[in-house]
């Protein structure tokens, strides 16, 4: 039985450990002008390739389109302007990449706060 909580208590660790960040540059205010421009940029963490953003941004198509650079690791989610909710959707595209947080200015925020905060 200790091995067993041990091993579940482990396995819990790697998988916090493990969770991905993406990274917003700039301050609220510059957010805001970009989403006034239909546009925002996130940099995806090093483990996200080409492939995982093009599988899951084809099923959001009707919301937004993504510019991913595989080099920089830069996703520019070019939002679609008749598009009714489009950034509730970025949260699930986001998801759907693997990554669970978002830092902006410098605090860790869950991919729901952040929408709450900044994209709502």
């Amino acid at each position: 039985m200790k091995k067993l909580i041990l091993l579940f208590a482990i396995m819990i660790f790697t998988g916090v450990g493990f969770a991905q960040t993406a990274y917003v540059e700039g301050t609220a205010a510059t957010l805001k002008e970009n989403l006034d421009k239909n546009f925002v940029t996130f940099k995806m963490p090093s483990e996200v390739t080409s492939e995982v953003v093009d599988k899951s941004a084809q099923y959001y198509t009707d919301y937004f389109t993504v510019d991913f650079s595989p080099e920089s690791k830069l996703a520019k989610i070019n939002i679609l302007p008749q598009a009714d909710q489009p950034r509730r959707v970025i949260s699930r595209f986001l998801l759907s990449t693997g990554v669970r947080t978002v830092n902006f200015e410098g605090k860790d925020f869950t991919i729901m706060e952040f929408y709450a905060n900044y994209l709502e």
